[in-house]
């Protein structure tokens, strides 16, 4: 096998389920592996997923699983994310490198500590939990030491009222003797923090050396408010990590490069697929990856533009994907939550979502049904999103076609949808 990792995987999974299926045992190298294995999707999963609720092995992968981690899906609110001790590997091999490129560049990290946004504890149906922690991601000597370097504990992600978890947040971040890395996700969340804290950047983060956050996409226009809110901080661009892998890691003076934790593929714009070595620079890319914890090239959705070097930068989401806070909603999802008569659109409006309807609707139910969604409903909790608002138009339709019209679309190129990710619509 020309990819080691590849070819790691696929002899350790040869005798699952979907190895079987799709006849692990012949494949000899990569061609092989792209023959023989289709893309897939979160959906194509399902039914594997719903036998390892049931306590079944050897589905997936060969290894055991330790949890399943929620996240949210392309045709539903929540998808569960098989781990296992090589995935987790493969997370902690890519967090390692990071950390030690941070702590060169910056050695007076290693003697202070950190804060990591708290990521929320999804629970299934049947009691399968994901982490509890940020650290558990990571896992063995390194996930331990890092965890000793929180001046938050995991304990506060626990509390359900979000009042009293800023205020403790902000409590223990006070007591904090040498706080200096913060990673967070989106930046919005450390602009909060300063608005419920009623202090200033410097007088709540005296020792502040380094945010790792979003600075991408729809996350440009807050990483800039971020920089100016602590002008003596050094403002890192996360790289591009999801629940089901981790594809780059920020290395100073280089980019965020690839890591090599997973196989990797790309989709070009017409649709062929390349391999890393075979990219050409300032084109777009989909990524497809295939890694440790029983993901076989799977679109993961997620749009780069290369770089050269093997470094990328994220452009966004592959299909209609609304994702402005890390509330990644989509159109599967919001059509079963709008107005079935009528027309409906959903649509990003600064700090919240206002759904445009020639329907009467509650705006109460309709964003109880949104928050059905894992991600928008810790937005909403954390205060990064307001409670959608409902304005009921006349000639909605029409109006839907002049916006489109007015954005510079062609007749001929507009399609009906029930969610944009771009603001400025215009509705009488």
């Amino acid at each position: 096998m020309e990819d080691k990792k590849l070819g790691s995987i696929i002899t350790n999974n040869q005798n699952t389920v979907y190895g079987n299926k799709y006849s692990y045992g012949d494949i000899r190298n990569i061609s092989d592996y792209q023959k023989n294995v289709p893309f897939s999707t979160y959906e194509d999963y399902a039914p594997y997923i719903e036998r390892i609720k049931n306590k079944e092995s050897n589905i997936l992968t060969s290894e055991p699983v330790l949890l399943l981690e929620p996240t949210s899906g392309s045709a539903s609110a929540k998808k569960l994310i098989p781990y296992t001790r090589g995935l987790q590997r493969e997370f902690s091999s890519a967090i390692y490198k990071w950390l030690w490129n941070l702590n060169r560049n910056f050695p007076r990290l290693k003697y202070g500590q950190f804060y990591f946004s708290i990521t929320p504890q999804g629970n299934t149906t049947d009691g399968i939990e994901g982490f509890n922690t940020d650290d558990e991601y990571i896992g063995g000597l390194l996930g331990k030491f890092v965890a000793k370097k929180f001046c938050v504990p995991a304990s506060v992600k626990s509390i359900e009222d979000m009042d009293l978890f800023w205020k403790t947040t902000i409590d223990y971040i006070k007591q904090a003797k040498k706080l200096r890395l913060v990673s967070i996700w989106n930046p919005t969340f450390l602009l909060i923090m300063l608005e419920k804290s009623n202090m200033r950047a410097k007088d709540l983060f005296p020792h502040l050396e380094v945010i790792s956050c979003w600075a991408d996409g729809n996350s440009a226009t807050y990483a800039e408010q971020l920089q100016k809110a602590f002008p003596d901080a050094y403002m890192q661009p996360k790289g591009l990590l999801a629940t089901e892998g981790i594809m780059t890691i920020p290395i100073e003076g280089v980019g965020k490069r690839l890591t090599d934790s997973h196989f990797f593929e790309f989709i070009d714009k017409n649709n062929d697929v390349r391999l890393k070595d075979q990219l050409d620079k300032d084109d777009e890319y989909e990524i497809v990856l295939t890694t440790s914890g029983g993901l076989y090239r799977y679109r993961i959705g997620d749009i780069v533009r290369y770089n050269g070097n093997q470094c990328f930068d994220f452009i966004g989401k592959a299909g209609n994907i609304s994702d402005y806070f890390g509330e990644k909603l989509n159109e599967m999802h919001v059509r079963e939550v709008v107005p079935k008569n009528g027309f409906c659109l959903l649509v990003p409006n600064e700090n919240r979502y206002v759904l445009y309807t020639e329907t009467e609707a509650d705006a109460d139910t309709i964003d109880a049904a949104l928050r059905g969604n894992f991600h928008y409903d810790y937005c909403r909790k954390l205060g990064q999103l307001k409670k959608v608002e409902v304005v009921v138009v006349e000639n909605g339709a029409q109006q839907y076609i002049d916006n489109c019209v007015r954005f510079g679309m062609r007749l001929g190129d507009i399609k009906p949808m029930c969610l944009s990710n771009r603001q400025g619509w215009v509705f009488k």
